[in-house]
């Protein structure tokens, strides 16, 4: 049952300590990270619902290998159905199970495991497939298949034939259930009517409880992830997903998150060409790092978005700002021509941090057609998450290094003589060992910037309103963090959850 009154009294009672022993006992009762779960069951511990209880409780007793029936049933609107059953097959299977042992023939445990019976164990069946031994654990193991192995040894006493009924009816065919039901005259056969009226409400239950169980299962986050997006949809109306939802949505996410973990998050997130070059990982970047060159062409709509308003810091927001004249937030860049292009304050930050030594090449220049007199602000360059330091890039022509949101610290300025429509330029900006160097179209500017970056820095590119310089080409170098790599597979994650459970 769930309890919601407690927490008035525990903000009560830490008013009353001292602030470093509440501050002591919030730590020490701080939420866990949520842990990948190998089956259903461990996400209905809080289950309400009679039907979803009653088809996890099925679920415990098939997982257990039909053992305990009276530790996992009896909970459902016919309890004692359900125990009377479960403990007829409690009895009938294992000697139906041992007989198979060493025999020749081969046996379908499920749609994807069939072969002879090498041995019957605690965790489930032992088959011989493409001449190796496999274990199919009791949850994989179709409750129909098993009927249909101890229907071949033609029982004829009650419990078997009620069993075999169970079976059928616990994998889906509630048709053959109810005709046996009719054919047994004793106790069995009436709490088998009870069971399969029953059924009506648990069944669907017990097959979504299976079903997501068997994806909960699944060893490879890859293929769990596919197995969620392409079943949850089924299992969504039941009242077993109104019951765990959220926690199958974490369930999702932590499988999402390995299965797009490295190159896979940097291909999905980023839409520009990716490259990864061992050779380059700087130390650095830390534990894990991974050296990268990321090209953007802009020859796909969704490049431009990569550049990601969201996480721009709050110096450059207040560049922006200042810069534009107006507090409109920033949008994304629009991709046309195979250039970045903008009619208002508009650009971002990639969502990868780099370490060491990094790299940034810029092809562009000004507009064919100009408009007025003035060009307008066009910036890039790196920036700590924070914003306590941003290196920019102004107009192909001036760099300021920002500490703290201000202005002060290394600048250097190479003006761009007799400009006019059309003109493109290819800078390089490059900071490494301590030192900032700056090229433009070929020629490098001394002295180089002395530097020492306050954190990991991602790229960014902005523009204010009214910007008549456009970009046409970025290709960043460096080595990303691991732990940036890692939230990147977080927000594809989330997305991807977004996009399956709502919300």
């Amino acid at each position: 049952m769930r309890r919601h009154g407690t927490s008035l009294v525990v903000a009560l009672a830490v008013t009353c300590w001292s602030e470093p022993h509440a501050r002591a006992q919030v730590a020490e009762k701080a939420p866990a990270a949520p842990t990948r779960a190998s089956g259903v069951v461990e996400l209905g511990a809080d289950v309400l619902e009679p039907s979803v209880e009653a088809a996890l409780g099925w679920m415990k007793f098939i997982a257990a290998g039909y053992r305990g029936a009276a530790d996992h049933l009896g909970n459902g609107a016919a309890a004692d159905a359900e125990l009377a059953l479960g403990d007829a097959i409690e009895k009938s299977l294992p000697a139906c199970l041992q007989s198979l042992a060493g025999k020749k023939g081969k046996v379908r445990l499920n749609d994807a495991f069939e072969g002879p019976v090498s041995k019957v164990e605690e965790g489930g069946i032992v088959v011989t497939v493409n001449k190796f031994d496999t274990l199919v654990p009791w949850a994989e193991i179709d409750p129909a298949k098993l009927a249909v192995l101890v229907a071949k040894d033609k029982p004829t006493a009650e419990p078997a034939l009620a069993a075999v009924a169970t079976l059928r009816l616990l994998g889906g065919d509630a048709v053959d259930a109810k005709r046996q039901a009719g054919k047994l005259t004793g106790e069995l056969g009436k709490k088998l009517q009870e069971l399969v009226e029953a059924m009506k409400l648990v069944g669907p239950e017990l097959a979504a409880t299976r079903a997501l169980d068997a994806i909960l299962r699944e060893k490879d986050a890859a293929k769990a992830f596919e197995r969620f997006k392409a079943g949850w949809g089924a299992m969504k109306t039941t009242r077993l997903a109104g019951e765990i939802a959220a926690k199958a949505r974490e369930q999702f996410v932590l499988r999402a998150e390995q299965a797009f973990g490295g190159d896979a998050a940097l291909k999905s997130a980023v839409h520009g060409k990716v490259t990864t070059i061992p050779a380059r990982a700087h130390p650095a970047a830390g534990p894990g790092g991974v050296g990268l060159e990321i090209e953007f062409e802009f020859e796909k709509d969704s490049e431009g978005p990569d550049f990601d308003p969201g996480q721009l810091d709050k110096t450059l927001l207040g560049l922006l700002k200042n810069v534009s004249g107006s507090g409109a937030a920033p949008v994304p860049f629009v991709v046309s021509q195979s250039r970045l292009v903008s009619e208002q304050t508009c650009g971002g930050e990639l969502p990868v941090e780099f370490g060491g030594d990094v790299e940034l090449e810029v092809q562009g220049g000004l507009l064919e057609q100009l408009s007025g007199n003035k060009l307008g602000f066009l910036g890039m360059g790196f920036a700590t998450q924070d914003g306590a330091q941003v290196v920019l890039l102004q107009n192909y022509s001036a760099i300021d290094v920002f500490t703290d949101g201000k202005r002060g610290g290394p600048s250097m300025e190479k003006k761009l003589e007799k400009l006019g429509p059309g003109d493109s330029f290819g800078i390089v900006l490059k900071l490494a060992n301590g030192k900032l160097t700056f090229t433009r179209n070929g020629e490098q500017f001394d002295p180089a910037l002395k530097l020492t970056p306050s954190g990991m820095l991602r790229p960014f590119v902005v523009a204010a309103n009214g910007c008549q310089w456009y970009v046409e080409r970025v290709v960043v170098r460096g080595t990303a963090t691991r732990s940036s790599l890692d939230g990147l597979a977080h927000a594809v994650a989330e997305k991807e959850a977004k996009a399956l459970f709502g919300g």
